[in-house]
């Protein structure tokens, strides 16, 4: 990338006139004004590679020679930047990775052959421009979450999230599209499940759900990048489909309960997701359970998937920012974490979350 466009300003301002019979003019100083300099990543060589000439205003009338110092200059990454002393010439030395430093900050000096500066340092960006050299991945490879028999159309079932590291404020090579490709079985319907092609929560597409019919499903979830025409990955969704009453009395899931409330609004909290976790002591270390979506009465069923309620520290986490997002609402806390333990897995535990977009409230149910 090469550019030879003139990089300096001649400025000159009038006088004010106060003598009607003179006018004078006086030449003030010149500036030198240095456009913002756009550098793509990944760029091919040879290196070093030029990039952009640089001019002082005093050119035409000495002898300038040039300096650079700041980020990439003389402080690291050292080098990553050089400048021709006596013409300018700025250089770079080997590619730019957006995803590593999006920009550097570096200072130009011109100064004359004794070494007197003829121009003002000038602080100058140079922004790494972005390319789509990265695939989204999926935060998980298998997501789990579970719906009951004969729900509903547009009844939530699971949100599943894919991370790309590429822009997406200024292109969308990171803009990530949701698709479903694949689901096993394929009865009573091939599309038994949707899923929003912007937040990735999967729900209920058609009717007919069956525990008898299909006790589980697998689907293919598809994340593409450049909003749905670039880089793609795939991950698991597997839904289990629950027996009637069997999420919401006796059995299991019954001892385990949460409930989630908007105050703010006095409605329940629809479509949040939820992940329940369970801390594996010997490891150190928190194991998925469950992931899945509240109700329309800012319930979720199935937390436990139909498997016994143990003893042990679990963890609530409840994916607040995306709630509130879709509510058009800013909101201060982007997720909460309820930790609580469960002593004697006979007794039922009800942990209910009552939300405004700037608190939360926990409390042990009943």
């Amino acid at each position: 990338m090469h550019h030879s466009v003139p990089i300096f300003v001649w400025n000159e301002r009038e006088q004010s006139e106060h003598d009607h019979h003179h006018h004078s003019h006086r030449r003030h100083k010149r500036d030198w004004v240095i456009p913002p300099i756009n550098i793509p990543e990944n760029m091919r060589g040879p290196f070093p590679k030029r990039v952009i000439q640089i001019k002082s205003s005093r050119a035409d009338e000495m002898t300038v020679f040039y300096s650079i110092t700041g980020q990439g200059a003389d402080t690291p990454p050292v080098g990553l930047f050089t400048i021709e002393k006596s013409t300018g010439w700025l250089y770079i030395t080997k590619p730019l990775d957006r995803e590593e430093i999006p920009s550097y900050n570096i200072f130009l000096h011109a100064e004359s052959a004794s070494g007197a500066a003829v121009e003002t340092p000038i602080e100058v960006t140079i922004t790494v421009t972005d390319q789509n050299d990265n695939r989204p991945h999926f935060t998980q490879t298998v997501y789990e979450g579970s719906v009951a028999e004969g729900s509903t159309p547009g009844t939530p079932v699971m949100t599943v999230s894919a991370i790309d590291p590429d822009d997406a404020q200024y292109s969308d090579n990171g803009v990530i599209r949701y698709s479903i490709t694949a689901q096993t079985p394929q009865e009573p319907d091939k599309e038994m499940f949707r899923i929003d092609h912007t937040s990735g929560v999967i729900s209920v597409a058609k009717s007919g759900l069956s525990y008898e019919q299909s006790k589980k499903y697998v689907v293919t979830v598809t994340a593409t990048d450049q909003d749905g025409h670039g880089f793609r990955s795939t991950a698991t969704a597997v839904i289990t489909v629950l027996q009637p009453g069997g999420d919401m009395s006796g059995g299991s899931d019954s001892l385990l309960s949460t409930h989630v409330l908007n105050t703010a609004q006095g409605i329940p909290a629809k479509s949040l997701t939820i992940t329940l976790s369970k801390m594996d002591a010997g490891q150190a270390r928190w194991v998925q359970v469950s992931r899945s979506v509240t109700n329309e009465d800012g319930r979720c069923p199935g937390l436990l998937r139909g498997e016994p309620l143990t003893a042990g520290t679990f963890q609530l986490r409840f994916d607040t920012k995306d709630y509130w997002k879709q509510m058009q609402q800013d909101s201060f806390y982007p997720y909460v974490e309820v930790v609580f333990t469960i002593t004697d897995p006979k007794q039922k535990y009800h942990v209910p979350l009552l939300l405004t977009p700037f608190s939360y409230t926990t409390y042990r149910g009943s």
